[in-house]
């Protein structure tokens, strides 16, 4: 995974993954901290744009998925971590990756 991907990863899981369900946060609010954490990291929107695709778009599937738990089923529920749902949530769509 690249490094851009990484930190938006963890860009969502710090800002995305703690909101409660019932929160109204904007996605447009999201968008705008995002970019200036990222430009403050050293990651220009030009690659952001190319590794991430879609920011807005990106930040709106894991939002929704934050907020309906909408995750892949562990095959053993016991052996499932408190933080694994959150993290399955957050993941990012590789927009480049294809059928």
């Amino acid at each position: 995974m690249s490094a851009t991907k990484e930190f938006f990863e963890t860009w969502l899981q710090e800002n995305v993954g703690n909101l409660p369900a019932e929160s109204e946060v904007s996605v447009a609010v999201l968008v705008q901290q995002f970019e200036q954490d990222a430009d403050a990291a050293g990651f220009g929107h030009e690659v952001r744009e190319d590794e991430i695709g879609d920011i807005e778009e990106a930040i709106e599937k894991a939002l929704y998925k934050a907020r309906t738990g909408e995750q892949p089923q562990a095959a053993d529920p016991a052996e499932a971590s408190d933080q694994a749902p959150v993290m399955e949530a957050l993941e990012v769509d590789d927009p480049k990756s294809g059928p």
